[in-house]
């Protein structure tokens, strides 16, 4: 095969919006719904075009470069994202909670050719050598929409290949400097197709998502599926479990598909309106992060919707899927692998761990990342012969289904024994008082190690430490009990829903000094 042939066979078009723009173009594509704004496909298709244009001009960005990202969930992100495909640059989402310095360091490191920032983050980006363009979420007369209306949306589209760089998602970096996750199309395309095939995502979809776009599931969960099939994405700015149920529910808007992390499904199910809700739309409720509770199961459940259960990470978004109508019967569990991926649970030599017993899930396929950026050493040992080490915990059934035991790096040792804390958190979630639950190994002159439990108690309930304790130690053995209980107002979490376990173990140090 010659090179041209080559170069031919790997071209890749994302040409999605512009394809539903010129055959259905007035089918309502993105909805802010905090601002009660929405474009059509020709709508959004043109702005991006003239985003790409501007960016080309004014800033010099080709094929090749980043588009760096400081902003709240909007139809403002999807236009970022397109419009620097359409030049061959990649999408680089910058988490807003972060500090200033840590958001130069994040800058250094990634190189974008330019920064494009919401205003109420004008403090976060001051000093910082990149260029900068401003966006208003309020204003039509912005730097950012005043780029968009100077320019045509004639643009050259660059030449792309399946396994160009699309976006860079920095890591949250709490076990160290955050790394960038370089994402290629064939990772995005394996996506699209899993959301098809288990998601049953079409041009009818209505997908509701209020998750940080900052991270994969909020800018890829359903969002590119729905672009890639001419459905309608809404977008929340930020959580509010009160507005979510809301809108979850109207028949006037129809919601198919939403997708989010247990602590959110149980806050939507805490509303007082959620005693009468129903959700005759409602096809697919996806739950990730961490495995649903038995008791959210069932409260779901009764309402006609079954959540669905899914495995992935930043490195490789589609892993495994749970079909929602199991979920019931076979708690804790995340399902089989995805159509195309190749995984194993395996010991720190790669070697096939028995079914049952606990190893490290590892994997292989097209949705897996090819490293860090400018991290050699942290890609070379993320891999072990080929396969992507995720650092999960899990074990498998004869039947290939996947438990996520947890984390090894939350693995605590106890009197040389190894704890791990998902187990004792699946046990708490069993005490109807507790909201969430959070278990993570701290300094014990004894045994090396012990256990602290931190809860989160549902309003209006109450429990004591002492029930806690008597509770575990009739379901567990005594070296996983805990050997302290504290209550916490509300547990710390990240933008994807997950608990920040290294800010509970800087809490308790700082209660017991």
């Amino acid at each position: 095969m010659t090179e041209l042939e080559l170069h031919i066979k790997d071209q890749f078009s994302i040409d999605w919006l512009g394809y539903h723009a010129r055959y259905d173009g007035d089918v309502v594509a993105a909805v802010d719904v905090d601002q009660g704004r929405s474009y059509t496909y020709r709508q959004l298709d043109d702005r991006l075009r003239r985003l790409a244009n501007g960016l080309q001009h004014a800033f010099g960005v080709g094929k090749g470069d980043r588009v760096a990202l400081l902003a709240q969930n909007s139809t403002a992100v999807y236009e970022c994202l397109f419009g620097g495909w359409e030049l061959g640059a990649a999408l680089m989402p910058l988490n807003w909670r972060l500090s200033a310095p840590e958001i130069a360091a994040l800058i250094e490191h990634g190189e974008p050719r330019v920064l494009i920032y919401d205003e109420e983050f004008e403090h976060l980006v001051e000093g910082l050598s990149v260029p900068t363009l401003r966006r208003s979420p309020e204003s039509d007369t912005c730097s950012y929409e005043q780029l968009i209306a100077d320019h045509t949306p004639e643009v050259e589209s660059a030449a792309l290949t399946i396994d160009d760089l699309s976006t860079l998602l920095y890591t949250s970096g709490t076990t160290g400097k955050p790394k960038g996750v370089m994402g290629t199309f064939r990772m995005m395309r394996d996506t699209i197709i899993h959301a098809a095939l288990h998601g049953a995502l079409n041009a009818t979809s209505r997908s509701l998502t209020a998750a940080p776009m900052f991270h994969s599931a909020g800018l890829y969960g359903f969002s590119m599926p729905i672009f890639h099939y001419g459905g309608t994405l809404y977008i929340m700015k930020n959580w509010d479990p009160a507005r979510y149920l809301e809108l979850m529910t109207d028949p006037d808007i129809g919601i198919t598909h939403t997708i989010g992390v247990p602590i959110q499904y149980a806050m939507l199910a805490q509303q007082p309106a959620f005693a009468e809700a129903s959700f005759p739309t409602l096809q697919m409720a996806g739950v990730g992060a961490a495995p649903a509770p038995g008791d959210l199961l069932e409260k779901w459940a009764a309402k006609g919707v079954y959540l669905a259960q899914s495995y992935g990470l930043t490195e490789a978004f589609s892993v495994c899927f749970l079909l929602p109508q199991s979920a019931r019967s076979k708690p804790g569990s995340v399902g089989h692998r995805m159509m195309h991926t190749r995984l194993k649970v395996a010991d720190e030599q790669g070697n096939l761990v028995e079914p049952g017993v606990v190893g490290e899930i590892q994997i292989k396929g097209p949705a897996v990342t090819p490293g860090y950026w400018k991290d050699p050493e942290a890609t070379h040992e993320a891999y072990l012969d080929g396969w992507f080490r995720t650092g999960d915990a899990a074990r498998i059934d004869h039947d290939g289904t996947i438990y996520i035991v947890d984390r090894y790096k939350d693995m605590y040792i106890s009197g040389g024994e190894n704890v791990y804390p998902a187990e004792i958190e699946n046990v708490l979630e069993g005490i109807p008082e507790i909201l969430a639950a959070a278990v993570v190994g701290v300094p014990d002159e004894r045994w090396g190690e012990t256990g602290l439990a931190a809860l989160q108690i549902r309003p209006g309930s109450s429990l004591s430490a002492e029930q806690v304790t008597e509770y575990l130690r009739e379901r567990l053995a005594g070296y996983k009990v805990p050997r302290h209980v504290r209550f916490m107002e509300a547990l710390p979490m990240s933008a994807q829903g997950k608990v920040q376990k290294p800010e509970i173990k800087r809490w308790f140090a700082e209660q017991e000094a």
